[in-house]
């Protein structure tokens, strides 16, 4: 009789457990504190900015959508203003804390990438004085939310990588319907993905059920947007035309990469980028997250082509610096890199940046050196001022049936928001967003014309040019005399406002 031994008994496999990241909070959280404590101070210096302006004033007209952007930051503006009117550090709050955000997303993208406590401070701190970042984190604007958000949605995706827990693609998914509710530039960014898991994998990314869960109810959020669109003919596909027609403003297609690369960073910002994407591409260390380079390159390739601003990809900086962290960490650089990582270089490229970017000194210093930003925080109440004082120099008759008609959606919303303090009756324009909030009444048979309204020929039936505004901030974008005139309409608002719609 033979007896036959027992099989062995084989375990199954336990799946290997990521290993956890150790994040230095305490050093990055007075990091975060600091550059929150910066551009809450900065934000209460000198005004609104034009967008700011615009965002109030389009937010009291609630609605799904707008003609040049997606409803969340109007509404937020809106809200806020009504809950603190006029307090700049209240109105900005989201950036402040968004900025501050920022900095700890860097940070944390590191740490999974498997930078230690020094790689961490390095993209932290480079994210805290890139020269775009903290030239705008302290203004309530899309340009500051998206960037966050795109770093939010990378470090997820990051992760993802790293440990393969399904729940962040969820939450990726929520994160993409939040910055679809900003700006429409994320599904840019998002194919940028889809292309880099297609060329370097992991390719059983795109089969995992909660990625196209979360994808699903991103792409259900925007129905009320995309409807509000359709209804008013889809004006957010001539936004593209816009943008391209003014590259003088931020650069061309030609000027896209050095523009970039200025925003990112001086000399660390831009070290650490470089660095970054080269280990994205080609480190062996950082091969599992390859697929977030190739997105980064074609994410950027998509925006040159279509004629983007270059501000457009700086939510990619927070990955690409943290990568070049990571890959300098455990090599011996050559000294040149090791001198602009170092804290030397920081210090001085912060103060470089902080002069430039921060609205420090007076803001006509600023303004007549041709500081954009700074010129588009001053100058409208004065505008506001002198407006309504040619409102009210009418005889009453005339005065009661005449409306103000601003030129740009800037005039019109810093007249919208400062105008009812100084007399001035409700505001339009046929510039971008605000053609779509409305005509005036056709009980309006003249209408007070604030600066070079384009159409104003077709409108009028007659134009009497009054002593124009002059404005004692030289503004930069007011740009000198700002012309004021009182027009008789030919024909009934009804009839003639698409004579003066426009998003140019």
């Amino acid at each position: 009789m033979t007896t036959t031994a027992p099989l062995p008994v084989v375990a199954p496999p336990v799946p290997e457990t990521p290993a956890a990241v150790r994040v230095a909070w305490r050093p990055l959280l007075v990091l975060a504190g600091a550059v929150a404590l910066v551009h809450g101070v900065s934000s209460a210096w000198y005004g609104a900015f034009g967008d700011e302006l615009y965002f109030i004033g389009a937010g009291r007209h609630l609605a799904w959508g707008y003609a040049d952007q997606p409803p969340l930051v109007p509404w937020l503006a809106a809200a806020l203003d009504a809950l603190a009117p006029g307090n700049l550090v209240v109105l900005r709050l989201p950036a402040t804390l968004t900025s501050a955000a920022h900095v700890l997303v860097g940070a944390l993208i590191a740490a999974e990438m498997g930078g230690r406590r020094r790689a961490q401070l390095l993209a932290g701190a480079a994210v805290a004085i890139s020269p775009f970042l903290l030239a705008t984190g302290h203004l309530l604007a899309t340009s500051t939310l998206d960037p966050f958000l795109w770093s939010l949605l990378l470090w997820l995706v990051v992760r993802w990588l790293r440990t393969r827990r399904d729940l962040l693609l969820l939450a990726a998914g929520l994160v993409l319907a939040v910055a679809l509710a900003v700006k429409f530039l994320v599904p840019v960014l998002v194919a940028g993905l889809a292309v880099g898991v297609l060329v370097a994998g992991p390719r059983r990314l795109l089969g995992r059920p909660l990625l196209w869960v979360g994808l699903v109810l991103a792409a259900a959020s925007t129905v009320p947007t995309l409807l509000w669109q359709a209804a008013h003919g889809w004006p957010q596909l001539h936004m593209g035309e816009v943008v391209a027609g003014e590259g003088g403003l931020t650069g061309n297609r030609w000027s896209f990469l050095p523009i970039a690369g200025w925003d990112v960073g001086l000399v660390p910002g831009m070290v650490l980028a470089g660095v970054g994407l080269g280990a994205l591409l080609r480190s062996d260390a950082l091969r599992p997250f390859r697929a977030v380079g190739i997105a980064a390159v074609a994410t950027t390739a998509a925006m040159i082509v279509a004629g983007g601003r270059p501000y457009y990809v700086m939510g990619l900086a927070a990955v690409l610096l943290a990568a070049g962290a990571v890959a300098l960490q455990d090599r011996r650089p050559a000294r040149w890199w090791s001198w602009s990582v170092s804290v030397p270089a920081y210090v001085a490229s912060a103060l470089v940046v902080a002069v430039i970017a921060l609205p420090l000194g007076p803001a006509s210093w600023r303004v007549e050196r041709g500081d954009f930003l700074a010129g588009g925080q001053v100058g409208w109440q004065s505008l506001a001022a002198d407006t309504a004082a040619a409102h009210r120099a009418l005889p009453p008759e005339q005065r009661a049936r005449t409306t103000v008609l601003a030129w740009s959606y800037w005039y019109a919303a810093a007249l919208d928001v400062y105008g009812p303090g100084a007399g001035l009756p409700p505001v339009y324009s046929g510039h971008r967003g605000y053609a779509f909030l409305g005509p005036p009444p056709d009980s309006a048979t003249a209408a007070l014309l604030v600066g070079p309204v384009e159409g104003a020929a077709q409108l009028c039936g007659t134009i009497t040019p009054l002593p124009p505004h002059r404005d004692p901030s030289a503004n930069a974008v007011i740009n000198g005399d700002v012309p004021l005139a009182l027009c008789t309409l030919r024909a009934p608002w009804s009839a003639s406002w698409a004579s003066v719609t426009h998003m140019r």
